[in-house]
């Protein structure tokens, strides 16, 4: 009797071990959804709701990568969401280079990488590959690396909105914008690589979007690119001569794209140009009690617009703003559609518009400053309500009273939505009416499958509860053996 107990307890044991070893070799897993883990964020739901007709996603990734649960994660999130909203149809296959040998090589004659993400609608094609999807220093490939490097290396997954931007593409009616970022007056360069005033961080961000940036230069220039979706005019610290005023003023009014970003105590011309538009850029810098340390304040304050409509909860951090005001005049040609000025973000009201940027601490003058609120970011639009199906191209442009809130050094040190406010502004200008915002907890869960709330529970239980219940069932056991 003793030897058979012993050995169905070795039996077991081998048993046991072949159960974990064909599990680890095949790579199969059974989850149980806690929580959320599935669940996109609202602006990933729009997305798929205003996007029409079928996707097709293929994940083409060995399944014992270490990033490929929470790539799963992401994609059976979408294919649920896209039940829950009459819009996209999400179908998902899974290909795994190791054992589907036939569909691996219709895939890399796509010219689709092992470990990406291959999203298909109608005839148009879109890779999204892992390098994409996780922020992070170096790519990590393997289970050899990833257990080779601290877990504190792996970076931040952010699938979730890399996706979301690949399906707004293949919606657009063109494949990639072109966004051309103008030169030659001393604006900042989106190929700055500096870590503190370069620009390639939001440049970066705009490409992952399905924008192409493009350089240009307005010396010898009849007029602009007909391939033009936006304009960029960034920090421009020299003035423009009348030659090149007056093309950008005639870019607008056959319904050009402009988004202007100002520089400090820098006139450049184009200041007759907006006010055509109804915005005036005033002398004074936008100040307040809302501040981090003084320098620098902090908005709030936000119109119901598509480019600020989703960061109501949000803030955004800005240090030498110049302030803004709709002019009730614009000195546009009269007519019967005239611009249409929207202030998308403003101090709060006990604000002011500071005469003296660099005298700290800042102190409102109610003799020679304006109170608030004061507007530091604006949109003009005009024919915005001709019908759809007539072909005109309204004129959109958005004017923001500063252009280092989305330099390297800011976006990497302050935790605000300035990267989320100007990527917004570019595709409202690119005719991309949908505002993005943050993922709330779709990414950050993703990764491991739990918050920090359900990780507290699953210790508890597994420490806990799960010993606790096997003991009770050996103790039950041994009651029954006794009788």
């Amino acid at each position: 009797m003793q030897i058979s107990t012993l050995l169905a307890i070795a039996l077991g044991g081998v048993l046991c071990f072949l159960v974990v070893a064909l599990a680890y070799h095949t790579a199969l897993t059974w989850e149980v959804n806690v929580g959320k883990v599935t669940h996109v964020s609202a602006r990933t739901r729009d997305i798929l709701a205003d996007t029409q007709g079928s996707i097709r996603i293929t994940c083409f990734m060995d399944r014992r990568h270490p990033m490929f649960r929470p790539v799963s994660r992401l994609l059976r999130g979408l294919r649920q969401a896209s039940r829950s909203v009459a819009g996209a149809d999400i179908v998902i296959l899974y290909v795994d280079p190791r054992w589907d040998l036939a569909r691996a090589g219709q895939l890399a004659a796509l010219e689709v990488p092992e470990n990406a993400l291959l999203l298909e609608r109608q005839r148009r094609r879109l890779i999204v590959t892992l390098d994409e999807m996780v922020a992070q220093r170096s790519p990590l490939r393997t289970r050899e690396e990833l257990n080779a490097r601290d877990h504190r290396e792996l970076g931040v997954f952010r699938g979730e909105s890399v996706c979301a931007a690949a399906i707004t593409r293949l919606a657009l009616p063109f494949e990639r914008a072109a966004v051309y970022w103008l030169q030659g007056h001393g604006e900042v360069r989106f190929d700055d690589y500096d870590e503190l005033h370069g620009f390639s961080d939001i440049a970066r961000e705009l490409k992952r979007g399905g924008f192409d940036l493009k350089p240009l230069t307005l010396p010898g220039l009849s007029r602009i690119p007909d391939d033009c979706h936006v304009l960029v005019m960034a920090g421009a610290r020299y003035a423009l001569n009348t030659d090149e005023i007056a093309l950008l003023d005639v870019f607008l009014q056959n319904g050009g794209r402009l988004l202007y970003l100002a520089a400090a105590h820098v006139a450049t011309g184009m200041e007759v140009v907006l006010a055509k538009w109804g915005i005036e850029l005033l002398p004074f810098f936008a100040a307040g009690p809302q501040t981090l340390s003084g320098q620098e304040v902090v908005l709030s304050s936000f119109a119901d617009h598509v480019i600020t409509r989703e960061l109501k909860n949000a803030s955004l951090v800005f240090n030498n703003a110049h302030c803004l005001q709709a002019l009730s005049k614009p000195s546009a040609p009269a007519g019967a559609d005239q611009p249409k000025v929207t202030l998308l973000a403003s101090t709060a009201a006990n604000g002011w518009g500071e005469s003296r940027p660099d005298v700290f601490p800042r102190q409102f003058d109610p003799q020679t400053e304006p109170p608030g609120p004061l507007a530091v970011a604006a949109v003009s639009e005009r024919g915005a309500n001709v019908a759809k199906d007539v072909a005109f191209r309204p004129t959109r442009l958005c004017v923001i009273g500063e252009t280092d809130f989305v330099m390297n050094g800011m976006l990497a040190s302050r935790a605000s939505a300035n990267r989320d406010f100007f990527v917004n502004a570019v595709a409202w200008l690119a005719g991309i009416d949908m505002g993005s915002a943050p993922s709330l907890g779709g990414d950050a869960t993703l990764v491991t499958g739990f918050t920090r709330r359900e990780w507290i529970l699953f210790m508890a239980g597994a420490a806990g509860v799960v010993p606790l219940c096997a003991f009770l069932a050996f103790c039950l056991a041994s009651r029954r053996t006794r009788r």
